[in-house]
């Protein structure tokens, strides 16, 4: 009796570890057996299905052409979509974002990016998952569901190598070359329209935010295109990463304080004055701007050559990259 007694004492005991051994060894299932890793024979079947990428956290193993792409950041997002790859799931914010440059994108699933659900990542099966640097903490979570690649940090000037690294991911350099030469063709149409007025034209850039007006010096993003596409800067705005930054801002901008207002003035200024939704929640810091007597005095404002451009002028790819060019071909070439 006593040991029958024991032995239920025993089994009530045991019943939650062996219900919480059973809960591990499932997830240990959908981590490593359910969901096919490169290495599986169901998913390669020869070398030439894969390719080996050497990226942030290492080297990887990733399927040569893949299908079911999860993106967790809005940089690799539009050089994806500039590549011709709609990922299955990605941040809404930056889908938002794009869809202002390219139309709408339906069938995309919204997966956080700064702090992605692990489960919904694994419910979707993807075949590739391509974050950003800071995903670190959670790259081996992500690693068990498929093949991770994290792109490396770069400031917002260096978009020409985020674009050959995001190519290389998804195997496709062929294509992200075919982009670049249109890109460098649409400049060299754009230097011969310009012809003389190019060298001589000076082109000033700042965005417009709460705390201040900020300039975008030749480190960045803007900045790379003008000179790609040959144009003048003011002398505030050909600093380099080291000045930047010694001024208080990022290694691409700096904010400029109002009594140093003359250092926008150019021939033509782009001026940043939305947010990466298009919404005009700056409107009434604009409106404070160009109350300030300042402002009134600079030769671009007297003459009416201020644009408001959108965030693209701020970020991120090749597709920003031809909007700004349209802006440049709009007005400094149609409006002249």
């Amino acid at each position: 009796m006593r040991t029958t007694h024991w032995l239920a004492k025993c089994f009530v005991i045991c019943l939650p570890l062996l219900g919480l051994l059973a809960v591990v060894v499932w997830l240990d299932g959908c981590f490593f057996f359910n969901y096919p890793k490169v290495s599986d024979s169901k998913s390669v079947s020869s070398l030439s299905q894969v390719r080996v990428v050497q990226h942030f956290m290492g080297k990887t193993i990733v399927p040569a052409y893949p299908q079911r792409v999860v993106v967790l950041g809005g940089r690799c997002l539009e050089n994806a979509l500039a590549l011709g790859i709609k990922p299955i799931a990605a941040s809404k914010l930056f889908v938002s974002q794009l869809q202002r440059l390219v139309g709408p994108l339906s069938g995309i699933e919204d997966v956080d990016w700064l702090s992605p659900s692990i489960e919904k990542v694994l419910f979707l099966k993807p075949d590739l998952i391509l974050g950003m640097h800071f995903h670190q903490d959670i790259y081996p979570l992500l690693s068990h569901i498929a093949p991770t690649v994290l792109a490396p940090p770069g400031a917002s000037g260096a978009w020409k190598e985020s674009f050959a690294f995001t190519a290389r991911v998804l195997g496709k350099t062929k294509t992200a070359q075919q982009v670049m030469d249109n890109y460098y063709a649409r400049l060299t149409q754009f230097k011969a329209k310009m012809g003389d007025r190019l060298n001589t034209t000076l082109v000033s850039v700042a965005e417009l935010r709460t705390d201040a007006l900020w300039l975008w010096a030749k480190a960045s993003f803007s900045g790379v295109i003008l000179k790609d596409a040959g144009i003048a800067r003011p002398d505030s705005q050909t600093l380099d990463s080291q000045a930047t930054l010694s001024l208080g801002g990022g290694p691409a901008a700096y904010a400029l304080s109002e009594e140093l207002m003359s250092e926008l003035d150019g021939d033509i200024l782009f001026l940043v004055s939305e947010d990466a939704l298009g919404k005009r929640d700056l409107y009434p810091i604009l409106k404070q701007l160009k109350a300030k007597p300042l402002w009134s005095k600079l030769k671009v404002v007297q003459q009416e050559k201020v644009h408001e451009v959108g965030f693209y002028w701020v970020q991120f790819g090749p597709l920003a990259a031809n909007r700004m060019i349209d802006d440049l071909e709009q007005y400094l070439v149609k409006q002249q």
